[in-house]
C-alpha cells in the first residue's frame, strides 16, 4: 500500500468520525434547548488535522458553525478531552411545517449528562495545561 492511499484512507475515517479520534456524536436528549433560526448553517469549513492525538485519551471535536442570535459563527475543531459521564450531540438545523409555514430549527452542539438531564461543561482543550477531572456539570 503506498504512502499517499494510507494518507487518503485514514483522512477518510477521520472525515467519516472514526470512532478512534473523533468525538461521536448521539442524538439529542428531549430536555435540550432548540430555537427558530433564520437560515441554515454555510458548508463546513476545512480543517487539517494532525491524526496523533497530542494528550492520551484526547478526541477531535470538528469545528462546526453556532447559531449566534443574528448569524452563524464558526467555532474550529480541537483536540478535547471528553467530560467523564457525558456524551456529545452534534449541531443540528431542521425544517418543520407549521401552519402552513416552513420552519427551521436548530439544536447547538452540546455535552450532555449520561445519568441526569443536564448540560455538561464544555470539554477542556488537550492543548490548554492540565484537564479537569471532575464531570462539572451544570444546568442550561
Amino acid at each position: 500500500m503506498s504512502v499517499r492511499l494510507v494518507r487518503f484512507v485514514a483522512a477518510a475515517l477521520l472525515a467519516c468520525g472514526s470512532s478512534s479520534v473523533s468525538v461521536p456524536s448521539h442524538p439529542h436528549p428531549r430536555f435540550a434547548l432548540i430555537e427558530v433560526i433564520a437560515s441554515l448553517p454555510p458548508p463546513a469549513q476545512i480543517e487539517h488535522v494532525d491524526l496523533t492525538p497530542p494528550v492520551e485519551g484526547c478526541l477531535w471535536a470538528d469545528g462546526r458553525w453556532e447559531w449566534n442570535a443574528q448569524r452563524w459563527d464558526w467555532r474550529p475543531g480541537g483536540w478535547i478531552l471528553p467530560p467523564e459521564g457525558c456524551q456529545y450531540s452534534a449541531p443540528a438545523a431542521n425544517w418543520t411545517s407549521e401552519g402552513g409555514k416552513a420552519v427551521l430549527y436548530y439544536r447547538p452542539g452540546r455535552w450532555y449528562s449520561l445519568t441526569e438531564p443536564k448540560v455538561c461543561k464544555e470539554p477542556p482543550s488537550c492543548t490548554e495545561g492540565a484537564p479537569e477531572t471532575s464531570p462539572a456539570l451544570s444546568r442550561d
